[in-house]
Formats: C-alpha cells, sequence, structure tokens
C-alpha cells in the first residue's frame, strides 16, 4: 500500500509497504479521506518536536471497513471515523470520563506512533464511529471538530447566555470551528482576530460579528473599539504562541474566562498579577472526550456544521508530498484545511 512518511525536516516521502497485519479483533480500513492537521505541517516543518522521523502523520480521517473481524459489531462496507486517541478505559482518568488524558497511548501520527496518511490501517473496534449522510471529506472533520467542540463546552449554557462579548483567536480550521460551534449554541457576539485577511474574510461567511486584524489595529485598540471599552466575557485562544496567548488574557473583562487550544510553544509568559487581581481564569483544552467525539460526528451528519468553507485545497494521498511543499509557500493562509483523498 501507499503511505505519505515524514523522513526529515521538510521532507516527505511517498513509500510502498506492506498493509498492516491484524490482530485478534482488529478491522481493516480503507482511509478515503484524511484532514492535514495544523500540528502536522508545524512537525513537518521541525518546529514541535511532536513529530520522530520517520513516521506516518495523520489522525484527521474517515475511510471504510475493509476487513471486518468474525463476530464484529460493524461489516465490511461500512463508512466509519476513527477516534485517534488509544485509551485503557479502567484507568482513573478514563472512569472519569477524561479518555484523553488517558497514559495508555499517544495519539495517531503524534512522536514516533504511525497515523492515517496511507491506504490502510488497523483499528479497534471500540474506536470505531459508523457515519451516513455525508461525504467521506465531510466526516474527516470529525477530528477538529471535537476539539473545538471540548473548548466551546467548557462554556456552561449560563455563561454563555451571559457573555456580551466572546473573542476567538486565530482563524484556523480549529479557530473557524470553535466560531461555527458558539454561533450553534447562540453566541451573541463573536468577534475573531487573525492576522490574515483571507481567513477573516471566511469568519464573516460563517457568521462571525466583528473581526480584527492585529497587523492592521493594535489589538487592544481593536478590543476596546469593538466592546464599547468593556473587555471580553471569554476568550478562546487557538493559535498557541506566547503572543496570542498573552492577548487572550490582556483582552478579558474582570473575572473573565481563556481557554487555551492553542499547544505550538511549550511555555509562555502570563501577567501573573493581572490573573489575581481580576481574578481570570485560563482552562487548558486537550483534544477530546467519547462523548464529544461522537457529537460531534453527530452535528456534522445532521448539517448543523457547514464545513465546506473550510475544505480548500484537495489532493490525491500521492501528490502528498506536493501538499506539505505547497503549505510551506502558504504566505497569505489561503490554505485552511487541506485533505489527502485515497
Amino acid at each position: 500500500m501507499k503511505a505519505l512518511f515524514y523522513v526529515a525536516d521538510k521532507v516527505m516521502e511517498l513509500r510502498d509497504i506492506p498493509k498492516p497485519e491484524l490482530k485478534a479483533g482488529q478491522y481493516l480500513i480503507q482511509v478515503k479521506s484524511n484532514g492535514i492537521c495544523g500540528s502536522d505541517f508545524e512537525g513537518y516543518m521541525g518546529k514541535t518536536g511532536r513529530r520522530t522521523a520517520p513516521m506516518i502523520m495523520g489522525h484527521e480521517f474517515s475511510g471504510i471497513i475493509a476487513e471486518a473481524p468474525k463476530g464484529g459489531r460493524y461489516a465490511v462496507g461500512e463508512k466509519v471515523v476513527v477516534f485517534p486517541k488509544p485509551y485503557c478505559g479502567v484507568c482513573d482518568l478514563c472512569k472519569k470520563g477524561m479518555v484523553n488524558l488517558c497514559p495508555e497511548g499517544i495519539c495517531m501520527g503524534v512522536l514516533d506512533a504511525n497515523g492515517s496518511m496511507c491506504e490502510y490501517v488497523a483499528i479497534d473496534e471500540k474506536y470505531l464511529l459508523p457515519f451516513d449522510g455525508i461525504s467521506f471529506n465531510e466526516a474527516a472533520f470529525t477530528e477538529p471538530l471535537a476539539v473545538a467542540y471540548r473548548s466551546v463546552f467548557k462554556i456552561s449554557d449560563e455563561e454563555l447566555k451571559e457573555a456580551e462579548h466572546i473573542i476567538v483567536i486565530g482563524a484556523g480550521t480549529i479557530g473557524l470551528l470553535v466560531l461555527a460551534l458558539l454561533k450553534y449554541r447562540g453566541a451573541k457576539h463573536v468577534i475573531i482576530s487573525d492576522a490574515t485577511d483571507f481567513r477573516l474574510d471566511i469568519a464573516k461567511q460563517m457568521g462571525a460579528d466583528d473581526v480584527l486584524n492585529p497587523r492592521t489595529e493594535v489589538f487592544m485598540d481593536g478590543i476596546k473599539r469593538l466592546t464599547g471599552g468593556k473587555g471580553c466575557d471569554i476568550s478562546i485562544e487557538a493559535v498557541g504562541i506566547a503572543p496570542t496567548a498573552q492577548n487572550s488574557l490582556e483582552c478579558l473583562k474582570i473575572g473573565g474566562t481563556a481557554i487555551w487550544i492553542g499547544n505550538a510553544a511549550k511555555v509562555v509568559e502570563v501577567p501573573m498579577q493581572k490573573i489575581v487581581t481580576m481574578e481570570l481564569k485560563i482552562k487548558g483544552n486537550y483534544v477530546y472526550d467519547l462523548d464529544g467525539f461522537a457529537d460531534s460526528l453527530r452535528l456534522l451528519s445532521e448539517g448543523k456544521i457547514d464545513t465546506k468553507p473550510l475544505m480548500t485545497n484537495i489532493y490525491k494521498l500521492e501528490d502528498g508530498v506536493q501538499a506539505f511543499k505547497d503549505l510551506e509557500n502558504n504566505r497569505e493562509g489561503k490554505m485552511l484545511k487541506v485533505i489527502l483523498e485515497s
């Protein structure tokens, strides 16, 4: 089968390798659609240390069951999305529903764990979620939508109702899906901040009430203008670097909450006195739980979340090397979600 390997910083290679051998109870999934995550690209660029060459990246994918074990719950030919974060189901964290933090295994396509940028993968039954009514490409958005879902549902119904202004910092795939979920839940006034006008235009199409480009307007001047000097009740940071983490705190009103999704910088400085004296809250958001993942697939299947504005570039798996090269030149941010089809 064909597999796209990360072999060194800024070097991808298409290889022919054997199909995976199935262990007892496993399914063989033919991968049909695979999104390139921002973390895949950052790993490819050698920025994070979260990819260890040589390995197969990829964890945002959908496919079809090519082989099924005898007595299995699912049948050959069923379309499925895969929950890509291994979990044991019996540790204290799993019992609390925090399977995202289970130490059983690293997410597919991260560090040295091979992922889904290939034609076939072997998967245990508990990680399969069947779907219908949407395309494989749309279904592949389940994983990034689930990341956004977990962050948005850290906000209670009461908090959402009371919030006058919510800002999402970063209009990449995750940030725009956060926007879609906030509007789905009835958020009143959502501001999107990003340094590229193209992505801000997409945000407007997806329902942003206001947009802010910190390259053309001082960030805090824009916040004061858009909130009437009040500041934001909630900020959701979807970039993961020091300047945007700082912005996510600076923009808050007294008692405000920052939710951090971005995971690029290992360490950032924070204004401790501001956090203490204004009683600000910071909530970390790491991937997703099972219920949120399943509900994200449901929202996609029911057409509640429209991913079409994000699906900007589609390549064949065998053209994956070129896809990553093109992403290197994505200076205007016009490549949002890049999908590899096989």
